[in-house]
């Protein structure tokens, strides 16, 4: 699957069920009340849109690679760990931000990622309201609507624009973040939370943002958008290390190994 050839067909699978769930998402645009979507959690919902996306997406790469495992977050037997996954696999988040989408917030995607044996060799993100596609191929550069994207060259911290993104999942995390967000603001340019963690790391690829970290994700939220960001020349890890397995965790990225340092020096 390491070929050239095989990796094309796949970042055009990844592509087209990207935009197949982006596509739902602006058909169901306005339909949903906040109140009509199901909860997993506090603060953490469920849409109609979310499974139709999810089907979609799916149903595209299924009919292209049906042996293939996939990993999609609302399925309901996804494995607990990703980092130890053998052979092809997918990985979906069918509406990433679904509590944006579900207030007609327009930072909301799909996002698919493609892995040989845990390692993600492909990425692609879909924004359906802006009509923005990025996509990735292991050694082959990142890209953004046909053209080619490059993290910025900002090094000074305190010029920089950093992204974040609440850890809404984890009550017991919101008092250390309230910390790394106080410290942040006081040191850099800036700081953007918008809801969307495959979005902000694709912002992080095309120079919006210098930096990003959360302090939980699971890998259908940062699969994609890892790869796209180190394919344009960025770095991504986790916060405690230098690595980013597809298991759940914190994910810090920035333009350089250096300025990700400096973030996490920042925040620890």
């Amino acid at each position: 699957m390491n070929d050239f050839h095989n990796l094309t067909e796949a970042l055009k699978t990844a592509r087209i069920a990207a935009d197949a769930a982006a596509t739902i998402h602006c058909e169901h645009a306005g339909t949903i009340e906040p109140e009509e979507a199901s909860s997993k959690g506090r603060a953490d919902f469920v849409s109609i849109t979310d499974f139709e996306a999810q089907k979609a997406s799916i149903q595209i790469i299924k009919n292209v690679y049906p042996q293939h495992t996939i990993i999609s977050e609302e399925l309901p037997d996804n494995p607990q760990r990703l980092d130890s996954l053998d052979g092809p696999a997918w990985i979906i988040d069918p509406l990433d931000g679904t509590t944006n989408y579900l207030h007609g917030h327009p930072m909301h995607c799909s996002s698919i990622a493609f892995s040989m044996d845990a390692v993600v060799v492909i990425g692609a993100v879909s924004c359906g309201p802006t009509g923005e596609k990025w996509w990735a191929a292991k050694n082959q550069g990142a890209w953004k609507n046909n053209k080619p994207i490059h993290v910025s060259n900002v090094q000074q911290f305190d010029r920089s624009l950093i992204g974040t993104g609440f850890p809404f999942k984890k009550e017991s995390l919101i008092e250390k973040y309230v910390h790394q967000l106080e410290r942040v603001l006081k040191t850099s340019g800036g700081v953007r939370r918008g809801g969307s963690a495959a979005l902000d790391l694709c912002y992080l690829a095309e120079g919006r943002f210098d930096g990003f970290w959360e302090l939980y994700l699971d890998p259908w939220d940062f699969a994609a958008g890892q790869l796209i960001v180190q394919e344009a020349g960025g770095f991504v890890s986790r916060i405690e290390t230098d690595t980013l397995p597809l298991d759940s965790g914190t994910v810090l990225g920035a333009n350089s190994q250096t300025m990700a340092q400096r973030l996490k020096n920042v925040i620890r």
